[in-house]
């Protein structure tokens, strides 16, 4: 059995935060059975038309036609050869990790088995962490409990909120915020929007609050500046979503001193990748927690990562993608209401696990196609 074809796929889904577009890859083998995979830059793609080409032109030619193994050994060669010119991170990455969660798919489907297979698996349902998109200076306290309760109500106790430009008022809203909930486990998302002078006197602040990490409050490629941050911060610095490989986490690990890594499969290079990645961050001592932001293809990807990785519990869960969650695999139990005592169950059936619903696919692959 080979691979046949590996289709790169833009898609534009709705989501109870905003209209998303997403890329996805299909890869079918010469027996039909088909793999999804799925590439995420934050917030879905951005721009996965220039992921397409990287598909089209790059990763496709050297995988198509080849064996599962053989391919997945192509693309790491081809990851090498082309890093001199097309660089190792960002596009190239994420477009790479669609791929090779594709390809494994549909080679653990036609094995029968699960990509984290059931007698080797660490845990068989993972905490999950509210992640909200909405920043806290765009509404008063009482909108955002209003957001969160439907997890809440599930067991949820751990909830990541955003601090926009506006972060004085962010940082008034967020102490009422834990005035409200004072035993839940806050987390605070800087989306890189800052400098050091405001992280330093933001991490201050935090501490006062009990935030358990500061994620990404500078750009995660201005070393320096991070490990300035992580220096002083009382609250411990997380980064993960612009790590593009195990060794770009440990470059960052050793000039920045971050505590928290957050690997995703679908921007580190692939299911090996994100798995090597939180191995040998764990090997450091940081604190691991998966990062997702995509459709349920990332979902169960970083799912069986953390199953397959002792030590490894706790995946973030953007809420405002439950819909879609739902839409696009109906029978995954992603949706917020399958979310029980705070865990959501690790899919356990062949491959990632999920039935994608193709019909959606092609219907979010056009409507991208219409804009």
């Amino acid at each position: 059995m080979t691979i046949a074809s590996l289709t790169a796929m833009p898609l534009r889904l709705a989501t109870d935060y905003a209209e998303m577009s997403l890329f996805v890859v299909r890869a079918e083998t010469t027996d039909g059975v088909v793999g999804w995979g799925e590439s995420c830059d934050s917030f879905g793609i951005s721009y996965p038309t220039v992921l397409s080409r990287f598909v089209d032109d790059v990763w496709g030619p050297v995988a198509t036609g080849l064996s599962f193994d053989a391919a997945l050994h192509a693309l790491a060669e081809k990851r090498r050869a082309v890093g001199r010119t097309l660089g190792f991170g960002y596009s190239a990455a994420q477009s790479m990790s669609a791929v090779d969660i594709a390809i494994r798919d549909a080679q653990a489907r036609s094995a029968g088995q699960s990509l984290a297979p059931l007698g080797s698996r660490a845990s068989e349902r993972l905490r999950v962490y509210a992640g909200n998109s909405h920043f806290l200076e765009s509404r008063e306290v009482d909108g955002h409990l209003e957001l969160l309760q439907p997890l809440l109500e599930r067991g949820v106790s751990m909830v990541k909120m955003r601090i926009g430009a506006d972060w004085r008022t962010a940082m008034r809203v967020l102490t009422d915020l834990r005035a409200e909930l004072p035993d839940i486990d806050l987390m605070v998302d800087g989306s890189e929007l800052f400098s050091v002078a405001e992280a330093l006197e933001m991490a201050q602040r935090l501490a006062d609050l009990r935030i358990s990490w500061f994620e990404e409050p500078v750009s995660a490629a201005r070393l320096p500046a991070i490990a300035r941050i992580a220096a002083a911060s009382p609250v411990p610095i997380a980064y993960g979503e612009h790590l593009f490989s195990v060794e770009h986490m440990l470059d960052t690990m050793d000039a920045a001193a971050i505590s928290v890594v957050q690997p995703d499969a679908s921007i580190c290079g692939g299911f090996a990748g994100a798995q090597l990645m939180a191995q040998t961050a764990q090997g450091r001592g940081a604190r691991v927690v998966m990062h997702t932001h995509g459709s349920p293809i990332t979902f169960a990807a970083n799912a069986l990562v953390a199953a397959a990785t002792p030590g490894v519990d706790l995946i973030e869960y953007p809420f405002h993608l439950s819909p879609m969650l739902d839409r696009v695999a109906p029978a995954a139990g992603f949706g917020i209401p399958s979310i029980v005592d705070g865990f959501v169950a690790v899919p356990t059936q062949p491959g990632l696990g999920i039935d994608v619903d193709a019909d959606v696919i092609e219907a979010g692959h056009r409507a991208f196609l219409d804009a």
